[in-house]
């Protein structure tokens, strides 16, 4: 049973029986003209037959041909025909609003039942919104606040980029940078030393020879060297940082961390689902809170709401509980889903003006992506929509401001924070022995 179906049966009982009644009355109108001279009886049609075109005329029409319907004249037939398609017309009509109308009143239901305490326990775990379909997550919604996290990916040549109180966000300006396929195939969102920690040659990528060579210089042992190395990255205030998963609050910040112009692909998760499954800590703003107010950075970019960690020990966020969406009305080179060429190099390819390139022959991104989950349909996600979706909530939610406050991960108690502390010093080292490993051999390779 579908989840619109169960809630109408749970939540909307009157309004089913009230709904039916109202299509089974329209269903059992006139249908041609001797059924609807019955309804009319001796007097004019109904008030509700005006509004059709000139069925009122057709039917005193027919109603006076006596010669007509005697001989089923051609004249008489055509006017039969006319009233019969206007009649299943509005019939149609009538019905289609009956049904607009329900879901309008449904949806209102839906709207003032929030989840209770069990049926959050029931529909907001991983496990069902990883296997529930879109259709019914899409229900699931309307019960929700509307308040959401974003979490944009990067595909394509990187043209977005920003300065923050947090450094320059500007790494591969001007490549090509797939941040999404890697992240279809981990499917989840991770932490950074959980990334790194996951892969030691994602480990290689953050620490340079060159800075190992620097600490070398230095007079620094191999030991001496890898400790700096892991304190810059892990005994620092920012450690809750690099131990969550980051997402904006309110809306996509595709203009700030996402690829190419106008070529958003970003994960949706409603803050219930957050709040139901992890901690959070934010690093803007004090509490999950509508129109708490923003700064623009020196690039004049509104980063409201930005810079959200969800923290879960290291398990990620996983993408089948959320919703990809992804532009699909973009022209895109069919051989690379990119909105320009790319060399064989892999670098973007360039106009004597500096501008890249866009490819001659073009397919809208929909169905580029289309074809590449039908090769790869174990990195499809379980919901993906090819538009921009977002949600929000009409008015203050107290309720939600409560939950939030209790999620924060400094608002924890002595037992929580314990076993982070066990969690921060077993990941710890972790990562230490990764950086050392590295070090000792790039130590070797260092004349």
């Amino acid at each position: 049973m579908g989840l619109e179906n169960k809630f109408s049966k749970e939540l909307a009982g009157d309004l089913r029986h009230d709904t039916a009644s109202k299509i089974w009355e329209a269903r059992n109108k006139p249908n041609d003209f001797s059924s609807l001279k019955k309804e009319a009886g001796d007097d004019k049609l109904p008030e509700e037959y005006s509004a059709w075109g000139e069925l009122s005329e057709n039917f005193e029409m027919m109603k006076n041909n006596i010669f007509g319907k005697i001989f089923k004249t051609e004249k008489y037939r055509e006017q039969e025909r006319i009233l019969e398609e206007t009649l299943k017309m509005k019939k149609e009509y009538d019905i289609e609003k009956i049904r607009e109308d329900y879901q309008k009143k449904f949806e209102e239901i839906l709207a003032n039942c929030p989840l209770n305490e069990e049926e959050r326990g029931i529909y907001l775990s991983t496990e069902s919104l990883e296997k529930m379909p879109l259709n019914d997550y899409l229900i699931l919604l309307k019960r929700l606040s509307g308040e959401a996290f974003y979490h944009v990916t990067r595909y394509g040549v990187r043209e977005n980029t920003f300065t923050s109180t947090g450094g320059e966000h500007s790494e591969g300006q001007g490549e090509f940078v797939d941040s999404f396929t890697p992240l279809l195939s981990d499917g989840k969102i991770n932490s950074f030393l959980s990334t790194v920690i996951s892969d030691e040659e994602n480990a290689k990528r953050i620490v340079s020879p060159g800075v190992i060579n620097d600490l070398k210089s230095q007079g620094m042992s191999a030991e001496e060297a890898a400790e700096a190395i892991t304190r810059s990255y892990y005994n620092t205030p920012y450690f809750l940082d690099r131990e969550s998963a980051h997402f904006s609050y309110g809306k996509d910040l595709h203009k700030m961390y996402g690829g190419e112009n106008g070529y958003k692909f970003y994960f949706y998760y409603p803050v219930e689902y957050m709040l139901q499954n992890d901690f959070f800590h934010s690093a803007r703003e004090s509490q999950i809170n509508i129109g708490a107010g923003y700064y623009n950075n020196r690039s004049g970019i509104n980063q409201q709401y930005n810079d959200f960690e969800i923290f879960n020990y290291g398990q990620g966020v996983p993408i089948d509980a959320g919703i990809l969406c992804i532009d699909g009305d973009v022209e895109v080179d069919p051989k690379n889903g990119s909105q320009y060429l790319i060399g064989e190099d892999g670098r973007p390819l360039k106009n004597e003006d500096g501008s890249f390139k866009k490819p001659e022959t073009t397919i809208l991104s929909k169905e580029y992506w289309e074809k590449y989950f039908s090769f790869h349909p174990e990195l499809k996600p379980s919901k993906v929509m090819y538009e921009n979706f977002s949600t929000y909530a009409e008015s203050e939610n107290k309720d939600l401001k409560t939950w939030a406050k209790e999620k924060n991960f400094y608002n924890q108690s002595a037992d929580v924070s314990k076993e982070f502390s066990d969690y921060a010093s077993q990941t710890g080292e972790s990562f230490k022995k990764i950086i050392e490993n590295i070090v000792k051999d790039e130590y070797k390779n260092i004349s």
